[in-house]
């Protein structure tokens, strides 16, 4: 196994998937899988809590990586899972260097104060599906 992406949500978060695929590529991810969750309503939550926990089960030596709206918001309750590896926010699931892991409870979890971001749409995903970078100042 190498690289997965399992995508809960909007069509951003979709969207967003090709951009985290392509971030954790570049930083040589791999035996991983990332869950990009959502948090518009509980059973998103409940729903990507119940997939992490079934692929822990069934790949156990597979790192597991959260990502995405219910991380950054409740970044303690997916690190207090025993299932996941590292819980990663929104600003730092676009970020190459956010792939590569250290070790410590310490690196575990890279989730930035949403409100300090200044900046959005730090990617794009072009018709041939090539990531392109661009940056929109808020």
């Amino acid at each position: 196994m190498t690289l997965q992406i399992v995508t809960f949500g909007c069509r951003l978060n979709a969207y967003e998937s090709e951009a985290i695929r392509a971030r954790a590529g570049e930083a040589g991810l791999e035996n991983a899988v990332i869950f990009n969750t959502c948090a518009v309503t509980a059973e998103a939550v409940r729903q990507s809590r119940q997939a992490i926990r079934k692929l822990r089960r069934e790949m156990p030596a597979t790192k597991i990586i959260v990502t995405g709206c219910a991380a950054q918001i409740a970044p303690a309750t997916y690190s207090a899972m025993g299932e996941v590896d590292f819980v990663l926010g929104n600003v730092e699931k676009l970020q190459t260097n956010s792939y590569s892991f250290g070790i410590g409870a310490a690196e575990r979890v890279r989730v930035n104060d949403i409100m300090s971001v200044r900046e959005t749409a730090s990617q794009m995903v072009g018709p041939s599906g090539i990531v392109h970078s661009t940056r929109c100042l808020l």
